[in-house]
């Protein structure tokens, strides 16, 4: 197995958080075909992450890309990051027009991303929690548990890291 850096977890990474909030350029057409998210914001979204697992209580050991136990939990912290961002810039880009009886308002989306914010965090949250209780119990009876197929190296969206 060829063993990659630290940079290139998190480049892999930010791929699979793009193809997991289906931000493609082919598919943003009102976006004229440009992405919502750039590559750098999905890597801090992802950093983002990490430190929200990290500093959670009960305070474990550190996680990082590529020990952490549930890449899906962090790419799902990632797309609520992802998602409030854009959220904050369709909110301040809301600007409504109408012309001639046509209306247009490419960016009244950001009700929407609430939606989605909202469900997205109630469910990582439960998660998170309830996985943080059960890797807790695991290290107190020091390590009894079985590793997960989830845990290690995984491919997520596309993408092995």
């Amino acid at each position: 197995m060829v063993e990659i850096n630290d940079e290139e977890r998190l480049r892999r990474a930010a791929k699979s958080l793009r193809n997991m909030i289906r931000d493609k350029k082919e598919l943003n057409q009102l976006l004229l075909g440009n992405f919502e998210t750039s590559d750098e914001e999905l890597k801090q979204c992802i950093v983002v992450a990490l430190i929200d697992w990290n500093g959670s209580p009960p305070i474990l050991q550190p996680r990082t890309l590529a020990n952490h136990p549930r890449k899906d939990l962090l790419l799902q912290k990632a797309a609520i990051e992802a998602l409030q961002g854009a959220g904050i810039w369709h909110s301040r880009e809301h600007m409504p027009s109408a012309d001639g009886g046509t209306s247009a308002d490419d960016h009244a989306k950001a009700g929407e991303y609430s939606g989605w914010i909202e469900r997205y965090y109630s469910d990582y949250e439960r998660k998170k929690s309830d996985m943080k209780t059960a890797l807790n119990i695991q290290e107190a009876y020091g390590q009894m548990g079985l590793a997960s197929e989830y845990s290690g190296s995984l491919s997520m969206y596309g993408e092995t890291w």
